[in-house]
């Protein structure tokens, strides 16, 4: 099963929310983040992984492993331009892992919640009974920022621009390590852009599985397409647009505004790369124009696959 079929079989169940008693959930699963309504006040929810073998080597650092662990869920919360306070964390440990690493990740997790504001307060801890790798998850609580104002995927309107911050591609570097252990949550962009753009801001997500695939989601929640120029792709040192394109793991932001964004947000720039149009049915999602060539490029970027 491809990842984006589950995420619609998921969706699909949505409406039941509406009928669950003291229950009032404005942004249902399919964001970044699920926002909850509780009285008179709102919290912001989401949960992310990541896994031995799949997001990081088994040779890496036990407190990089951590603070990508955390790091992921803050994004979550950038691309709501949302504040981050609270996490909790569970891990599932291989047989035999020695106490130094166990107790450095404990210790990467509390250390890196409370760097981005979101002290650990509590979480579980379990042992495979066979081999089996190590798998951390963290769940996050956030609340909106101080416009009040969360931004969701839906939005982008024809004509809208669609812009990133920061540069793409190359997040992975061949023996493993890379900017996908250290990129910088882009909390205080997005809070920036939420106040300085106002209504203009239509729709925002954080880039984790290529440019492609997530502004396709932005397309996609809008019932748009979107034209991207690659020759303004914004890339990393070494990375051609294709890289910028389809890498995934960047966790830079990428958004769509009704006119000319910012320059630069909190110290890192902010460039457009393409444009949001009406979309006409079969047609691709996401198109890269790359000259005279017309690029369909839906499916360029990650995607898990059962």
């Amino acid at each position: 099963m491809r990842e984006r079929d589950l995420i619609a079989r998921i969706r699909s169940h949505n409406a039941a929310l509406d009928g669950v008693p003291g229950l009032d959930v404005p942004v249902p699963p399919g964001d970044d983040m699920a926002l909850v309504r509780f009285g008179d006040g709102h919290v912001l929810v989401a949960a992310d992984q990541v896994i031995e073998g799949r997001h990081f080597l088994r040779d890496t650092p036990m407190d990089l492993v951590a603070r990508k662990a955390i790091a992921r869920n803050v994004s979550d919360v950038a691309a709501m331009a949302a504040v981050p306070r609270a996490t909790v964390a569970t891990a599932a440990l291989p047989r035999g892992m020695v106490d130094q690493d166990v107790e450095a990740l404990a210790d990467g997790l509390r250390r890196w919640a409370a760097h981005w504001g979101c002290p650990m307060v509590g979480g579980d801890v379990g042992v495979h009974a066979g081999d089996g790798p190590l798998v951390v998850s963290v769940s996050i609580l956030a609340q909106p920022g101080p416009t009040g104002r969360v931004i969701t995927r839906a939005g982008a309107a024809a004509g809208d621009l669609l812009c990133v911050t920061g540069a793409l591609g190359g997040s992975l570097a061949p023996d493993g390590r890379g900017r996908h252990l250290t990129f910088e949550p882009r909390v205080g962009p997005a809070l920036a852009l939420a106040a300085e753009l106002g209504d203009r801001l239509h729709a925002m997500i954080d880039v984790s599985d290529g440019l492609a695939r997530d502004a396709g989601h932005l397309a996609a929640a809008a019932g748009r397409a979107v034209e991207v120029d690659p020759s303004r792709v914004p890339c990393t040192h070494g990375t051609g647009w294709q890289g910028a394109l389809a890498d995934g793991e960047d966790h830079d932001l990428a958004f769509a505004c009704a006119g000319p964004p910012p320059a630069a947000v909190g110290g890192v720039p902010v460039t457009v790369v393409g444009r949001f149009v009406a979309h006409a049915p079969g047609a691709p999602l996401v198109v890269a124009i790359d000259g005279a060539r017309r690029i369909p490029a839906d499916d360029a970027g990650w995607e898990h696959r059962t």
